[in-house]
Parts: C-alpha cells; sequence; structure tokens
C-alpha cells in the first residue's frame, strides 16, 4: 500500500515540478501559440508522471497512472476555480482530459519497456 501511494504521489511531483517549471517561463498573453505550447509541455509532463509512478510502483503500472490522472484532474479543477475566467474554457478541459490518458501513456511505455 505505501509503495503503490509513493508511486502515485512520485509520479504527481514529476508533473507539477515540470509544469511548476516551465509555467513561468511561458509568456502570461494568451495567444494561441502560448496556449499550444502550455498543452504540449503538460502532457510531455504527464507522460512522465506515468512512467514513474509505473516505475516506482514496479507492476501493475495502469492504475498508478490512473491516481495520478486523478490528481491532474483535481488540481486542474482547482487552477479553472482560482484563476477564474482568465483561461478560455476548451483549454483548461483540454489540459483536464489530455493529462490523464498522457499518463497512461507513460504507464504503456513504462510497463513495455520492462523486459
Amino acid at each position: 500500500m505505501a509503495r503503490s501511494l509513493g508511486a502515485v504521489l512520485a509520479g504527481f511531483a514529476v508533473f507539477a515540478g515540470v509544469v511548476g517549471i516551465f509555467t513561468p517561463l511561458v509568456s502570461r498573453a494568451f495567444s494561441i501559440g502560448v496556449l499550444l505550447a502550455t498543452l504540449a509541455y503538460c502532457v510531455a509532463a504527464a507522460v512522465a508522471a506515468g512512467y514513474v509512478a509505473g516505475w516506482v510502483a514496479g507492476s501493475r503500472e495502469l492504475p498508478h497512472a490512473a491516481g495520478v490522472g486523478l490528481l491532474m484532474i483535481a488540481l486542474t479543477v482547482w487552477v479553472m476555480w482560482r484563476a477564474g475566467e482568465v483561461r478560455p474554457g476548451w483549454y483548461e478541459a483540454t489540459i483536464a482530459g489530455c493529462g490523464p490518458v498522457a499518463a497512461f501513456f507513460g504507464a504503456a511505455l513504462r510497463r513495455l519497456s520492462k523486459g
């Protein structure tokens, strides 16, 4: 149980760390290019998070990626609530939807790389 919780938290820490590093580097202007760049690094962070969660878990990678995905959705909802109407709704919904799918992809990569 502790290893599973640690795997989910480690994966989420990777996601939050990558997003935390890149978000201040991206302009606060809301052009479509900036929004797409943000989406790209969020998806890359989610893939890495799913991979790390699967690696730490050692087995049953996909359920652990699901846990990471749920935390991503919770974070996105909290950010949407905090930001109000600053960003377009389609953007936040895309981040919330792509994150868990990308985490599953990362966990699947880990599973395939296990030999």
